[in-house]
């Protein structure tokens, strides 16, 4: 028999559970390379090469074909590592060791710091699976309406101190997702900014914008097209108004 014969003693099982267990190990050092293909090397907050890299090495510059004909982006590389980089950030050390928060040393909210950061995105729109711009002005979307809700245009918008700052003009939504993402205000004094529907409350008479005051909205960083909004703007967008949760002062408690 070939169980006897063949193989003797040898013990057929004890060999499947030790296969099974080299190839976990080795996939397990796969994934975690792979997953470290950017933000590594590891950094020290003020820029420097952290002496802890952990126990997997940075893996080999691999090179990926991006959809929709943008070409290629190689990981991990310095040149897109300093693509998505920023320096000179307005902070200060609180403490000599690493491992503690950082002061910010200017305009937190204006410097982008804090809970006011953002990340250097591509600035560009996001698209959907056939570039066309995700977000849109719902003026300008043909056979989309609002069809649940209430419908904020032509809704004065008030500030979290109670300040009236302008008005709702439109909705911008997620075309692919059907959902409003940014309500476009103009605001009295003759600017336009987006401010993300996440940070609005809606109500029959009005929508309020709690966490900033009315001295901030013109400083909510703008658009360069009134019909698209690109990643790197949606980034600052969003980190300035939701910042105005810790930063800004002179909101009331009132609804």
């Amino acid at each position: 028999m070939v169980g006897v014969n063949f193989f003797g003693n040898f013990d057929l099982a004890s060999l499947s559970i030790w296969l099974f267990w080299g190839f976990f190990a080795v996939l397990i050092y796969y994934l975690q390379t792979e997953n470290m293909r950017e933000g590594y090397p590891l950094e020290n907050e003020d820029g420097t090469k952290a002496a802890n890299q952990g126990p997997f090495p940075v893996p080999k510059p691999k090179t990926f074909l991006l959809g929709l004909g943008k070409g290629t982006v190689t990981v991990p590389s310095a040149e897109n590592e300093a693509a998505h980089r920023r320096s000179d950030l307005a902070l200060a050390r609180t403490a000599v060791s690493e491992g503690f928060p950082h002061a910010p040393t200017g305009n937190p909210m204006l410097d982008g710091v804090g809970p006011a950061s953002w990340v250097p995105r591509k600035d560009e729109p996001e698209v959907d699976a056939h570039g066309h711009a995700k977000l849109q002005p719902l003026s300008k979307v043909d056979g989309m309406a609002v069809s649940a809700g209430r419908d904020p245009r032509g809704l004065p918008v008030q500030a979290g101190d109670l300040e009236v700052v302008g008005r709702v003009k439109d909705l911008w939504v997620d075309v692919p997702e059907q959902l409003v993402r940014y309500l476009e205000l103009d605001l009295n004094s003759g600017g336009t900014r987006l401010v993300p529907m996440t940070m609005c409350k809606i109500w029959a008479d009005r929508v309020r914008i709690n966490a900033i005051t009315s001295d901030l909205f013109d400083a909510i960083p703008a658009t360069k097209s009134q019909t698209s909004v690109t990643k790197l703007e949606e980034d600052k967008i969003s980190a300035y108004v939701a910042s105005g949760w810790m930063y800004a002062t002179g909101r009331k408690r009132g609804f």
